[in-house]
């Protein structure tokens, strides 16, 4: 496939992930309130609150886990971007009334139904 070809795919498949993510979420009860929220290059995919916690959520999917567990892919330096964007968010949007945490959803589009699944508290930055 040719890169142009591959970069679309990637886009379709991970934008149909975070549908399925936010449905996921919504449906335990988080309430969204970002999507794909920006702080200069870097990105949170989902900004979400669940009762007293605000969770900064990356999602990543995959069609199989030929290449790992998807979670896997959320690096380091992935990690750190996604902190400041968070404390962008908490400077701009923050409350002390609320904790902060990152997760990460995973979704597995291989099978005949989407598999969702939530990771609390993902990473930690120190």
């Amino acid at each position: 496939m040719e890169s142009s070809k591959v970069s679309c795919y990637n886009q379709v498949v991970g934008r149909s992930g975070e549908k399925y993510a936010v449905e996921f979420l919504r449906a335990r009860g988080f309430e969204i309130l970002a999507r794909n929220y920006r702080c200069g290059k870097n990105e949170v995919d989902i900004v979400a609150q669940h009762g007293k916690v605000i969770s900064f959520i990356e999602v990543k999917t995959r069609r199989t886990s030929d290449f790992g567990h998807p979670a896997e892919a959320v690096t380091r330096s992935k990690q750190r971007e996604i902190a400041k964007v968070a404390e962008y968010y908490i400077c701009t949007k923050g409350s002390a009334d609320v904790s902060y945490r990152f997760d990460v959803v995973v979704v597995f589009l291989g099978g005949p139904q989407p598999v969702v699944e939530l990771i609390e508290d993902a990473f930690r930055i120190f």
